[in-house]
């Protein structure tokens, strides 16, 4: 039997495809990961640290750096960890 994959895991292992892909939509593919993992946390609080967890694993892997794709990312959950520590 599988065990179902985390919210988190979902979405990094979505992120990392994401990161491997030379297409444009790839930065829209972060984007709907980045949803349905919020989509999945009802207090923002967890978002945020749904949000973390994501990029931590993600830099983890150390691809994050100082790469288009890496700077985009971190820009982009920042952006949504500040708009929901407003609402926190």
């Amino acid at each position: 039997m599988l065990a179902a994959m985390t919210p988190v895991s979902q979405c990094l292992r979505k992120v990392d495809h994401a990161s491997t892909a030379a297409d444009p939509a790839a930065g829209q593919r972060v984007l709907d990961a980045l949803n349905e993992l919020e989509s999945a946390y009802r207090r923002p609080s967890e978002r945020i640290v749904a949000l973390e967890a994501v990029l931590h694993g993600f830099d983890r892997s150390g691809r994050v750096g100082d790469t288009p794709f890496g700077r985009f990312l971190r820009v982009t959950v920042e952006r949504r960890q500040s708009k929901w520590s407003r609402r926190a």
